[in-house]
Formats: structure tokens, sequence, C-alpha cells
């Protein structure tokens, strides 16, 4: 897939021709005319999940705590970093920088616990063992509360699907000229709209649903091996 972006630069050409800098259309109510600038959002280390239906989000661990104790886990994003920050280790920038720049005014980062899910983490470092990474996936399944292994660098198509959800959340307001609405109701319609894509990744990666699998290959791996070790015939995972 083509990689999707609206940058700064597409931002800073519709304001020198007049447009409004969210939606590129040069006549509707409160067209938004800010400078759009660098959000400078990093990437931090995140873990435990918490915001909306925070609950449910905890029903899916052992003992309803996250991050568990009953395996050693690893913080994700929902909708993946890179879908708001390109190149994040190198030369950050925004992909979506009218949109990153209107939800800081609000407060919104990435890497807040509503965008975060804990699931079952990758070997140690030194474990040799050719099921290292299946381990706390093990842990997991037979603790009665499955979820999919993270084990780093994420499947193509899970990124892709990250992106296209905002992509077209983006395309949405575009279209239906949400950006005329006054700046404070512009701002929080993002804001809820990006919680509500949030909700819907934390819902598809929690139940590893295709394509939000991080490592679709690994994970079907892990599943036999499972299966195969402790004769189980199914592993379901959190319906939310």
């Amino acid at each position: 897939m083509t990689e999707l972006m609206e940058g700064i630069a597409i931002a800073l050409q519709r304001k020198a021709e007049g447009k409004c800098v969210f939606c590129g259309k040069k006549e509707h109510e409160n067209p938004k005319k800010d400078e759009i600038k660098p959000t400078e959002w990093k990437r931090e280390a995140i873990s435990g999940v918490g915001g909306n239906f925070a609950a449910q989000k905890t029903a899916i661990y052992p003992g309803n705590i996250s991050p568990p104790l009953a395996y050693r886990s690893e913080g994700h994003h929902c909708l993946a970093f890179s879908s708001f920050i390109v190149d994040a280790r190198t030369a950050r920038k925004d992909r979506f920088a009218a949109l990153n720049h209107y939800l800081e005014k609000k407060n919104y980062d990435p890497n807040n616990d509503n965008n975060t899910i804990d699931l079952p983490g990758r070997k140690t470092e030194g474990d040799t063992d050719k099921h290292a990474n299946f381990k706390e996936f093990e842990k997991a399944v037979l603790a009665g509360k499955p979820l999919q292994l993270h084990i780093g660098g994420h499947k193509k198509e899970f990124m892709n699907a990250s992106n296209t959800m905002i992509r077209d959340l983006v395309r949405t307001i575009q279209q239906n000229s949400i950006c005329a609405k006054p700046d404070d109701s512009f701002k929080q319609k993002l804001l809820d709209k990006i919680k509500d894509a949030e909700d819907k990744a934390f819902k598809k990666t929690s139940a590893a649903e295709s394509p939000w699998i991080a490592h679709p290959g690994p994970l079907a791996q892990a599943e036999a091996y499972v299966k195969s070790k402790h004769g189980i015939n199914e592993i379901k995972y959190p319906s939310l």
C-alpha cells in the first residue's frame, strides 16, 4: 500500500492558497487557518490499560490486572504510533499533520492509556529455546486469558490497517466539512473520533482479528505449539 500522508507541506500550501488547512476547501463556514506545526510527539514506553470501558479491558487479564502478573507483557499501541508519527526514530514527522495539530490542542498524545494494550511479550535475552518466544503466550493461554503475542517488527498488513483507519477518519471529516464547525466543537469532534478509533483498534487487537495481528505467522506457530503440548482444542480470544 502506498504510504498515506497529509504532511505539513500540504497544510502550508492550503493556507497559502486561502483554503481550509484541514479539508482544502476554499469556502465553508469557520475555515481552519492555523499555522500547522510539528507536534514533536515521541514514542514512549507504555503499559497498563485504561480510558474507555477500563473494567472490560482489565477483565481480559488474569486477576483483572494490567500489566498482568501471570506473564511478562509488553505495551502495544492499539493505533500504531507510526500512524501518527512517521520515522519516529530518525526524523519525526506528522503523518496527518492537521489532524495531529488539532488533537494536540485537546492535549491528546498517542501514548495515552486508552491507546494501550498489554500483550504477552517476547523471549528473555539469552533464551535459545526454539519456542522461547511462545512462553509468555503459553502462560496467558494456561491462565485462561489468551492474547496475541508481541515480539517486535509488526506485520505490514497490521500497520496498514491502523494507517487506513486514521486516513478514513480524516477523509470522513474532510468530505462532510466537519471542519466547518466552530473551533472548539471541531477539536472535540476530532478527539471523540480518534478515541472511537482507539476503542475499535483495542477490540480488534484483543480479539486477534485479521489484519489486526502483529505477528500472524509466529502466532499460528505459538497456537499450534500450545495446543499440541497441552492437548487444547481451541484458543479463544476475548470479544469485547
